[in-house]
């Protein structure tokens, strides 16, 4: 083993650069919606809430923030694929130690880096990249205390250990399968793990891992009516840190009527990540590391049987991505089975390097979805919201999808500062004097769609409302009549979400338009796919209830949509619901709701219209006081 340390090295460093150029030029450029546009919002910020949390992942984001550029929601995004790429490094070197195989480390760790889920988080700002590199990198410092039992390693195992809870609180589900391993691997049997010197040890390392977390306490006597007390100010940190009053009814949730459903999601996407192969090479690993080692099966079985089941169990839009952990166990286990088979057939690395190829390749057919270097389509939509207000001219109010309020944020605190905006439900109650004093300095009202609904049922006629022509959309109609005939188009329809509806008339009448009336109606299965040309027969209609990709050609342009979402559990998608790839670019990423394209002869987008989904444009509504 110890033959393989230098050579072990370098592949962990060269898979680490060849990661971070592939999620580089896949980034995100810019601001994203969602959980992620409230983490670029905290971007640089000297102040981090309990609520926030992630003290230590906000920490790196500042350095990020202050070494790289002006624009906080890139340096964050930026600090994902690094974060992303060390995490592949590391998986090299815990693949080598699993498998005693460099090359069986390498396609491990080509295999996760490539997968479609971690790939996605890696190339925004999620803190799922560095959550995996705590999680890969205590893993590699267990295996290394076992290889050299030292009071000195096993400190900073533990220090790791407890640093990595200040990135994400789900550290803890690695402490069953961490403190087994521990117990069994003792070098002086089971008691020597938990003799005083040994449980000092372990409680010092969690109290200096914990200091990141004095930031957001801190917070507490920034406001202006600090607490009392010391236990008053806990209890109000571990409320907030833990989000104690929603993870309640989320953790352990999942009806049980449900339970099929989720296996039939988790198996799709299981295959989504690693294909029809990698699970069952994992699962021939799983065989060969219970014969070689079973206390580091041990280890790696335990991490994945407690991260399997809280993901499976918790009920949550985006569950998801908190399968990664149980991810990257499976492509662990993929290491031994390929060395397994290089020693069977006594083929040096044969099959090994092939395994690389074939992930290598799933890398490639990934790269045209995942590319998400051009997508400004948050900065599209909030611009298109914001246009011509000013705090000179306009107060905005809001009552948005909390994805674009968290997008809006941002956009108010680092490219529109000049933005007077608030939420409606804030103001609601004296919304007439406001809307008045305003009126008064020349400032109008002006206020989203929802907003101006909920005005008028809360104070009936007592404001007269106008549509804001500015931001008036042609809709999938409208566009579809602009097209000149014969125009390549994809048309996606997924079932939205609860919280938006589809316009059947506007959906009718662009199909009839796109279609030259021959397809007025489309499935309501939960995903459809039009391609055709403007005008024209289908060149196909695909629909399901399950999601499906489908390639097909259309006048040169080869065409692929690819349906990439469980509509039953994702309300979330952060990379999208689905894409539609053409000659090898992305063309548009599917929504929920409609999703439109109109591509030339290149394959690249002339035209995109959303409706009834996240990216649907924003219509304002402009009040004045009487």
């Amino acid at each position: 083993m110890t033959d393989l340390v230098r050579p072990r090295t370098a592949a962990a460093v060269a898979v680490a650069v060849a990661v971070f150029a592939l999620y580089y030029r896949t980034l995100v450029p810019g601001l994203d919606l969602g959980d992620t546009a409230s983490f670029q919002v905290m971007a640089g910020s000297r102040i981090v809430a309990p609520r926030d949390a992630y003290p230590l992942y906000f920490s790196i984001g500042r350095l990020f923030t202050w070494l790289t550029s002006d624009d906080p929601a890139f340096a964050m995004n930026l600090a994902s694929a690094v974060e992303g790429a060390i995490a592949a490094g590391l998986i090299v070197l815990v693949a080598c130690e699993i498998a005693g195989s460099v090359v069986a480390g390498i396609a491990a760790a080509v295999l996760f880096g490539g997968s479609y889920t971690f790939w996605s988080q890696s190339i925004t700002s999620e803190v799922y990249a560095l959550h995996i590199c705590f999680v890969t990198g205590t893993m590699l410092l267990l295996l290394r205390w076992e290889n050299g039992p030292t009071m000195a390693r096993l400190g900073v195992f533990f220090f790791v250990y407890a640093l990595g809870f200040g990135n994400h609180l789900s550290m803890l589900l690695l402490a069953p399968a961490f403190s087994c391993f521990l117990l069994v691997s003792a070098p002086h049997g089971w008691r020597s793990m938990v003799t005083p010197r040994v449980i000092g040890l372990a409680l010092a390392c969690a109290a200096l891992g914990a200091l990141p977390y004095a930031w957001n306490l801190h917070w507490l006597w920034l406001r202006p009516v600090p607490p009392p007390g010391i236990l008053e100010a806990l209890e109000t940190f571990w409320f907030d840190v833990t989000k104690s009053d929603w993870r309640s009814t989320m953790v352990l949730q999942l009806p049980t009527s449900v339970l099929p459903e989720r296996l039939r999601m988790h198996l799709f996407d299981l295959g989504q990540q690693f294909g029809r192969f990698g699970p069952l090479l994992a699962l021939g690993g799983t065989g060969v590391l219970l014969w070689q080692s079973p206390k580091r099966a041990l280890l790696v079985l335990g991490v994945y049987l407690v991260n399997l089941a809280f993901a499976f169990s918790y009920n949550v839009g985006d569950s998801y991505v908190f399968f990664l952990p149980s991810h990257l166990m499976l492509a662990l286990l993929v290491a031994p089975a390929l060395a397994a088979l290089d020693l069977f057939a006594r083929s040096r690395g044969t099959v090994a390097i092939a395994a690389v190829i074939w992930a290598a390749w799933g890398v490639y057919d990934n790269f045209p979805a995942l590319d998400r270097s051009g997508d400004t389509r948050p900065s599209r939509l909030l611009t298109q919201l914001t246009d011509g207000l000013d705090d000179q001219r306009a107060v905005l109010l809001t009552d948005l999808n909390w994805q674009i309020e968290n997008g809006l944020d941002y956009l108010a605190k680092e490219a529109r500062p000049d933005l007077t905006r608030t939420r409606l439900a804030d103001v609601l109650l004296y919304a007439p004097a406001l809307i008045r004093d305003n009126a008064r300095i020349g400032r109008a009202a002006v206020l989203t769609e929802r907003a101006a609904a909920e005005l008028q049922r809360a104070y009936g006629t007592m404001f007269a409302t106008e549509l804001d022509g500015r931001t008036a959309a042609p809709g999938l109609g409208g566009v579809a009549s602009e097209l000149t005939p014969g125009t390549r188009f994809v048309l996606c329809v997924l079932q939205p979400d609860r919280e938006f509806t589809l316009d059947a008339t506007d959906l009718t009448r662009g199909l009839s338009l796109l279609t030259g009336g021959r397809l007025e109606t489309i499935s309501a299965l939960g995903y459809a796919a039009v391609i055709g040309r403007a005008g024209s027969v289908p060149t196909g209609v695909y629909s399901g209830s399950r999601p499906f990709r489908v390639v097909t050609t259309v006048d040169g342009v080869r065409v692929e949509v690819r349906m990439e979402s469980w509509l039953p559990f994702d309300t979330i998608r952060r990379m999208g619901f689905g894409h539609v790839v053409a000659n090898r670019h992305h063309a548009l990423v599917v929504e929920r709701g409609v999703s439109f394209v109109a591509l030339d002869g290149t394959g690249n987008p002339i035209r995109t219209a959303y409706q009834g989904g996240l990216f649907a444009p924003q219509q304002r509504y402009v009040i004045r006081a009487p």
